[in-house]
This record gives C-alpha cells, sequence and structure tokens, in this order.
C-alpha cells in the first residue's frame, strides 16, 4: 500500500471510528453546514515538517508523506476539524487574535494534548465531583497554540506567546 492509499484508509477509519472526530463533525453540522468528507483529502505536502492544515476553500489536507500511523490522523484531523468548525463561524484567519483562538480551541478540543505524557484531570476518580483539568493539559494546549501561532504568522515566540497569554482563559473556557 502506498502512502496516499495508507493514508485514505487511516482517514476513513478516522471518520467512522473516532468519537472526537464524530463529534466535532456533529458540531460543524448543528450549524446548519452540510459537512461531506470530500473537503478532507490525503495529499504530498513539500513541507515535510507539517502533518496537516486547512486551506481557504475550506478543504483540510492530511500531508501524507508526514503521517505515520492512524492515531496520528486521528490527532492531526480532530485538529483541523476545529479549525473548519470556526471557519464556518467566520472565523478572520488574517486577524492574529483571531487565529490564536482558534488554535487555543483547536489544541484544547483535539486529541492533540491526550496522551500518555500529559494528564487529563486530577484528583480522585472515585471521586468525579473532585476532579478537575491538569495544570499539565492547560499548559499543553497553551504550548501548541503559541506554537502554531508562531510558525503561521511568522511573529517571534514572545509576541505569540503575549497574544495566547492574552486571551487564553477567556477562550479555554469557550465550549467547541
Amino acid at each position: 500500500m502506498n502512502a496516499h492509499e495508507q493514508c485514505e484508509k487511516w482517514k476513513e477509519q478516522a471518520l467512522k471510528k473516532c468519537k472526537v472526530v464524530k463529534n466535532i463533525i456533529s458540531k460543524i453540522e448543528a450549524t446548519n453546514h452540510k459537512f461531506s468528507s470530500k473537503c478532507i483529502f490525503c495529499d504530498h505536502c513539500i513541507n515535510s515538517d507539517l502533518k496537516g492544515g486547512l486551506n481557504r476553500i475550506p478543504e483540510i489536507v492530511l500531508c501524507q508523506n508526514s503521517l505515520k500511523s492512524a492515531e496520528e490522523v486521528e490527532t492531526i484531523l480532530s485538529h483541523e476539524l476545529v479549525h473548519f468548525l470556526d471557519h464556518v463561524k467566520k472565523t478572520n484567519w488574517d486577524n492574529i487574535n483571531e487565529l490564536a483562538r482558534s488554535e487555543i480551541r483547536a489544541a484544547k478540543y483535539s486529541l492533540e494534548c491526550h496522551n500518555n505524557k500529559t494528564q487529563l484531570f486530577t484528583g480522585s476518580p472515585n471521586d468525579p465531583s473532585n476532579c478537575t483539568i491538569s495544570e499539565e493539559f492547560k499548559k499543553c494546549v497553551k504550548e501548541r497554540a503559541v506554537t502554531s501561532v508562531r510558525i503561521i504568522t511568522h511573529v517571534d515566540a514572545a509576541k505569540a506567546s503575549r497574544i495566547v497569554n492574552s486571551m487564553f482563559d477567556k477562550v479555554y473556557s469557550e465550549p467547541l
């Protein structure tokens, strides 16, 4: 199986089986936008550091030459679907603050910071009322958002950090 076929297989699996992906798509459809998987495609990306992205059409591009597993496709697809949702809600991508808002939301609601290294909750599993979102998870979301803003806008790390920090608490509390 070549890279394109493998990427397509992983994409279809994510669309059918990944609860996070399916939840974000349901939020897109709740805006009265008719979502179609045809707006998600696998392609060769020139920048091998990229794993995916959202273009202005909007279409989600999965970088078939950079993606190495079904889990990675789920992570990238969930991240880009949050951007797709924000696009449907009329995000102005030329405004660095709106971009930062979407990057915070994408890092929070995608699978990006849901890994073995990042503890999502603190507290007792036997007492759910005593559980809170961990600072580790929030730190991951913030770091991912800063990195994305810096890479996309070509601003320095300090400026990207200031922008994300200035809006983090407000945006972090927003529902999907």
